[in-house]
């Protein structure tokens, strides 16, 4: 089994409380999505290896903590893991209502549940989308202003974002 920067019950205690009946496969499915897609992208190939390599020397990356950046100023980050965290809970939200079939993709309603409008899931997503940019942001700023710390990364000090945009027009 591949290991992963966070575990499935990590989802909800660094991002935002859902049900812990939530399929842990579909978590794990979103958390690789979300390694390849955005901390990857964000960190480098070379960095992102150690850092899944060797998790310990990298734990006020992964963790968050404070540092001085250039002027001397102290700044507080959260840790690649909590912007993990929320990328993977975004995912989910987009995502976790639809199920590929022999039927084609459909939902899943139960007894007592209704479906969210696509526009409210649109905006929960988008939210929790930038809430981990943010927090990504953050660690890549630490990076920046710790360069000969992390001499792997290679990055501009920038994040670009790997998503879709979506307008709904009328109602």
């Amino acid at each position: 089994m591949q290991e992963y920067l966070i575990t499935t019950a990590e989802v909800t205690v660094l991002s935002r409380d859902m049900s812990r009946y939530v399929d842990e496969e579909r978590i794990n499915v979103y958390i690789r999505e979300s390694e390849d897609l955005d901390l990857k992208s964000a960190l480098g190939d070379a960095l992102f290896i150690d850092v899944k390599e060797n998790t310990q020397k990298y734990d006020v990356l992964l963790n968050g903590g404070t540092y001085n950046d250039r002027c001397g100023n102290v700044c507080a980050f959260s840790g690649l893991k909590r912007a993990l965290a929320y990328y993977t809970y975004a995912r989910l939200i987009k995502n976790a209502d639809g199920n590929l079939t022999r039927f084609g993709y459909v939902e899943k309603n139960g007894e007592y549940s209704n479906n969210v409008e696509f526009k409210q899931k649109l905006m929960a997503y988008n939210d929790a989308f930038s809430v981990a940019d943010r927090y990504l942001k953050e660690c890549v700023r630490f990076l920046e202003e710790n360069k000969k710390d992390y001499p792997l990364y290679k990055g501009s000090g920038t994040i670009k974002a790997n998503r879709s945009t979506y307008r709904i027009l009328g109602e």
